[in-house]
């Protein structure tokens, strides 16, 4: 567990992707141009780098520490690199923000997947009933996942949580989460402020609705029987078969499911849903299994995710976050799917340039994960092919 604080008068950050092999001259380069940015001591450097960096972690945490006057270093890898406008997808190289955080505190520490007992969950729940304004969530994907998810909901309420598992490697021993101590055998790393420091956020699901929202009536564990006291089976035949041509065939095989969050809404949009997948499907019994669990009055509503839908959503977004928030970012970290990227957009830096078009010159850092998390309604969820972003706001 580590803790700092800092007074200044304004808070601001310095981020910069550095494409390629490890070089020593282009990391302290960047250092430098933080110190300069910021003007004093850092508050916290987030720093991504692709795997074979690893062996190279040890010096390129000195640098920024040195160069940059920032002690406190967390990171991981990554099978792809965001910056300013940019991705850099499956490429070598690294992603640097340094953040100056005035009149707030940052807190890390490393979390094992165990709750019962451990000292360090403790210190983060007791860090999070003092005041804390929102966590950041690095996790490493051989031992980070729901249940862990879970544990962190009982245990932080309703904290705004972002962040993602590292990626990089197919093997796991190399994938890997750090501090500046270096490599460290945790399932998580989380990072918590508080004082003026707040943090804001968004989940971009890749999804729009479509069809009308149904009741569910009748569900047992993950498995759905009836929405509106009917077949749920047969409403999503008939929900595809309402599509026209075009949007039809756009939805064979990318067909989801969003459960509200909320029943409060008289209009469902994009944003209100939780998306999980439809894991199959039985028209003897007219059930669907989902990957979630559902309960008997929530509202369902079959989204249709593809690279269009995708767009539209963070394009629509991006503009309600610009309109909420009352201060301008000063930072944002990105954390998208390894599935989206050209792959999904077929196009180049598709996330970042949304990001920097909403937020000009407003420096982010980020990566492609092997999974995303983020705050829906009141809670944190592991995503997938989903753009989590989070934004730092003074207040």
């Amino acid at each position: 567990m580590e803790l700092a604080s800092h007074e200044s008068a304004t808070c601001s950050a310095w981020s910069e992707l550095v494409s390629g092999a490890y070089d020593e001259n282009a990391v302290r380069g960047v250092a430098e141009r933080a110190r300069k940015h910021i003007g004093g001591k850092a508050a916290i450097a987030f720093v991504f780098v692709s795997a074979d960096y690893e062996r190279a972690l040890p010096e390129l945490i000195e640098l920024v520490q040195i160069h940059a006057h920032c002690p406190r270093v967390v990171g991981c890898s990554a099978g792809g690199l965001i910056g300013m406008g940019r991705e850099e997808e499956r490429a070598s190289g690294c992603s640097i923000m340094v953040m100056a955080a005035p009149n707030a505190e940052v807190f890390t520490v490393k979390l094992p997947q165990e709750n019962e007992g451990s000292r360090d969950w403790k210190q983060a729940a007791k860090w999070n009933a003092d005041g804390c304004t929102g966590w950041i969530l690095l996790g490493n994907p051989t031992q980070f996942g729901e249940t862990m998810i879970q544990e962190w909901n009982t245990t932080m309420g309703r904290t705004p949580t972002f962040g993602g598992l590292a990626s990089g490697s197919q093997s796991a021993e190399d994938l890997f989460i750090f501090t500046e101590a270096g490599i460290c055998d945790a399932a998580a790393i989380a990072i918590g402020f508080r004082g003026s420091v707040k943090l804001n956020g968004l989940v971009s699901q890749g999804c729009t609705p479509i069809g009308e929202p149904f009741t569910i009536t009748k569900a047992d564990q993950n498995v759905v029987y009836q929405l509106a006291s009917k077949n749920a089976y047969e409403q999503l035949q008939a929900t595809f078969q309402s599509l026209t041509g075009s949007a039809r065939e756009r939805a064979q095989g990318n067909i989801l499911v969003g459960l509200a969050m909320s029943e409060y809404v008289e209009n469902f949009h994009s944003g209100d849903f939780l998306i999980r997948s439809i894991l199959g499907g039985d028209p003897n019994l007219g059930a669907l299994a989902v990957g979630a669990l559902p309960r008997v009055g929530q509202t369902l509503q079959f989204q249709l995710r593809d690279g269009e839908a995708a767009d539209a959503e963070l394009r629509m977004m991006l503009m309600l976050k610009g309109n909420e928030l009352s201060n301008k970012p000063f930072a944002s970290l990105l954390f998208t799917c390894g599935g989206r990227g050209q792959h999904l957009f077929g196009k180049p830096n598709h996330d970042a340039a949304l990001f920097d078009d909403a937020f000009p010159l407003t420096p982010i850092s980020g990566l492609f994960c092997n999974g995303e998390i983020g705050t829906v309604g009141d809670k944190a969820y592991l995503h997938g092919f989903t753009a989590s972003g989070v934004f730092f706001v003074q207040e």
